[in-house]
């Protein structure tokens, strides 16, 4: 055998990358005396930089709607917001029978690969999009148009009306892998593209007169988990957030097993551990759910991850705002805690 051949596996050589790199803005690794608010900052920044976004409220972006649906106790708009760098983002707004009555709590409801925006509206508009509802829960959006909120559920891109059109035509179900290299070369990070969008939806809502701008929240599913975490690191007015099915480690998680191309923003390891990330909502609440079965976002590394943003949460005081509910079963969304959870905390 040459001497060529006695080194590693290609699989060993990324555990020993993945293993070797050390988070220079990580928890773990702030500087002597720093504060919890410093540290945030800093890495904050980082982040900002990485996603290449200025994180940032904007002035409210123009939205138009197009679409008007009375169904079981709310009303379902189809509408498209102007984002900043002027793509149309299509979104359903669910507005609650509640309307007008009160100043409303607003939800973002994110989604999770598949059709888009039609799975956490309810929509059964296919075979895949009624599989993700009936079997896992996924029409979180009507749960929480249900519960009193209006309830905002866009399109991400590379999904639904934001896939592209030769992608479309020949059945894929999204664009994700050509829009995300694409993205990274440009030096625009997809997640980066969709929290500005998800903030800038939010900037729109707040605008509002009938809105509560104290009782802001996000929850999602896989994608929507992470688009979830994400935006709730980025975006203050978050006030709560429920990530499911996503929050592990970067580690144990996106690099240890195939994930989508859309999961990836180049450097962020050499920065921050997934927990740091999640550690910028302290002292917001946060509700981590994840399935004891999920096969790619494995609940030990789950539970260490929670461990590790459990420190954070105790160092600013809030320890009783985090909380980890456990699904037996598999990659899906449960609601059980859900509602309840964002109901005591932003009593």
């Amino acid at each position: 055998m040459s001497t060529a051949r006695r080194g590693i596996s290609i699989e060993a050589m990324c555990d020993r990358m993945t293993c070797g790199t050390r988070q220079s803005h990580g928890y773990g690794a702030r500087r002597r005396g720093e504060s919890l608010k410093a540290w945030q900052g800093r890495l904050r920044t980082k982040l900002l930089d990485l996603l290449a976004v200025d994180g940032k409220p904007r002035k409210p972006p123009a939205v138009r709607f197009v679409e008007k649906t009375r169904c079981g106790g709310y009303v379902r708009r189809r509408g498209y917001m102007l984002a900043a760098d002027e793509l149309a983002v299509p979104f359903y707004l669910l507005e609650p029978g509640s309307a007008g009555k009160s100043k409303m709590p607003v939800c973002i409801a994110a989604h999770g690969h598949g059709p888009g925006k039609v799975v956490p509206a309810g929509i059964k508009a296919n075979e895949r999009a009624r599989e993700l509802i009936e079997g896992g829960a996924r029409d979180y959006g009507v749960q929480a148009a249900s519960e009193g909120y209006l309830t905002i559920v866009p399109d991400f891109r590379g999904f639904g009306e934001l896939m592209f059109a030769d992608e479309v035509q020949a059945g894929k179900t999204n664009s994700c892998q050509q829009l995300a290299m694409r993205s990274i070369q440009a030096g625009r990070p997809l997640i980066g593209q969709k929290v500005s969008d998800v903030m800038q939806l939010i900037d729109w809502a707040l605008a509002r007169k009938d809105t509560d701008r104290r009782r802001v929240v996000m929850t999602g599913n896989s994608h929507g988990g992470t688009m979830t975490l994400f935006c709730a690191a980025v975006d203050s007015r978050i006030a709560a957030s429920a990530p499911s099915c996503y929050f592990s480690s970067f580690a144990g998680s996106i690099l240890a097993m195939p994930h989508c191309a859309c999961n990836y923003v180049p450097g962020l390891l050499q920065a921050a551990e997934m927990s740091d990330i999640a550690g910028l909502a302290a002292p917001r609440p946060m509700l981590i759910i994840a399935g004891t079965q999920d096969p790619i976002f494995p609940i030990d590394a789950v539970r260490q991850g929670f461990a590790d943003l459990s420190r954070i949460y105790a160092a600013a005081g809030a320890a009783d705002k985090l909380e980890l509910f456990e699904g037996d079963g598999p990659h899906r969304y449960y609601a059980t805690r859900v509602w309840d959870f964002f109901r005591e905390k932003l009593a």
